[in-house]
């Protein structure tokens, strides 16, 4: 004979979107999410931009007066990359602008990621415009006017290592996950750049002294597959922000090990950026008492990195 039975089965509540918010009575970092580091990353961003943008206006003018093509292209192709550095500085100018917004929950240091993965889709697309090129550049060898082109490409090479200097992020942003993505974009897109130049000038003079033709667009080709690989780093990082994907294990590590010592359980911890240098953490205790509040201010207070904490007590 059957008998028919029925498994009971326990399910705990999931961490809510918007659990009830405790916030530190002292925060390591600003709220608003504009440190005085960003401050500095937006001055060094415009001073890059219009470094690149003198440069460009000043090898148009000299193309057209010299009537060198290649100075030309090379110039309006800085244009560009001003185009790319003014959307970096102007995420800083809108995050300090909505440094107070009450919309933004978790302050305005998201602005910024979106800006890297923005810059990031157009370095893809250089990448493949670049491509393109190349391969028409492969079925259809042009001769340019090698002398202005290694001109152009020296001139290019040795402002954007100017630039990548200027806009080389700390060593913490480049290991950090939560450090500034926006600069390590726009420091990327001129690192970029400046790999092209590097190999186009060793093409142009392959082909100018040597009569490989073909050098110079499989250098171009090259210089197209190492712009996919720094886009496609920036769209990883950007994007892993912007969909707060769970980043830190040594932080969510360090938040339980803090609460254990202060004698709670946590059950879930969960860390997320939310800015440059800056993070939240989700916490769910164990059978928390109505002190819990307190007690995880004590333990977790001055921890380094924690912009805000959300505590929940369902």
């Amino acid at each position: 004979m059957l008998q028919s039975y029925t498994k009971s089965v326990t399910l705990r509540p999931p961490l809510p979107r918007n659990p009830p918010a405790l916030t530190l009575a002292r925060l390591p970092l600003d709220e608003t999410g504009v440190t005085a580091q960003v401050v500095r990353n937006e001055r060094r961003t415009w001073l890059a931009a219009l470094l690149v943008a003198v440069a460009s206006a000043v090898q148009v003018a000299a193309g057209l007066a010299f009537g060198s093509v290649a100075l030309v292209a090379n110039g309006a192709h800085s244009g560009a990359h001003v185009a790319a550095l003014a959307v970096a500085g102007a995420a800083y100018r809108v995050a300090r602008a909505n440094a107070h917004n009450p919309r933004l929950a978790h302050g305005a240091g998201r602005i910024g990621d979106l800006a890297a993965f923005a810059n990031a889709v157009l370095l893809a697309l250089a990448a493949f415009g670049l491509a393109v090129e190349s391969v028409s550049r492969l079925v259809t060898p042009e001769v340019p006017d090698y002398p202005a082109a290694l001109y152009a490409a020296a001139g290019g090479l040795a402002l954007n290592l100017a630039c990548m200097a200027l806009l080389r992020p700390g060593a913490a942003d480049r290991r950090d996950p939560s450090g500034d993505i926006n600069l390590s974009a726009a420091h990327l897109h001129v690192a970029a750049d400046a790999a092209v130049a590097a190999l186009t000038l060793a093409g142009l003079f392959a082909a100018w002294r040597l009569g490989w033709t073909w050098a110079d667009p499989v250098a171009a080709l090259v210089g197209a597959g190492l712009i996919a690989h720094f886009a496609a780093t920036i769209l990883r990082r950007a994007g892993a922000a912007l969909l707060d994907l769970r980043q830190s294990p040594a932080l969510e590590a360090e938040v339980a090990l803090r609460l254990e010592a202060a004698g709670l359980v946590a059950e879930d911890v969960r860390a997320w950026r939310t800015g440059a240098g800056r993070n939240a953490v989700a916490v769910r205790l164990r059978a928390p008492s109505h002190e819990a509040p307190a007690q995880v201010r004590r333990a977790l207070e001055g921890l380094s990195g924690v912009s805000r904490i959300s505590l929940d007590l369902t």
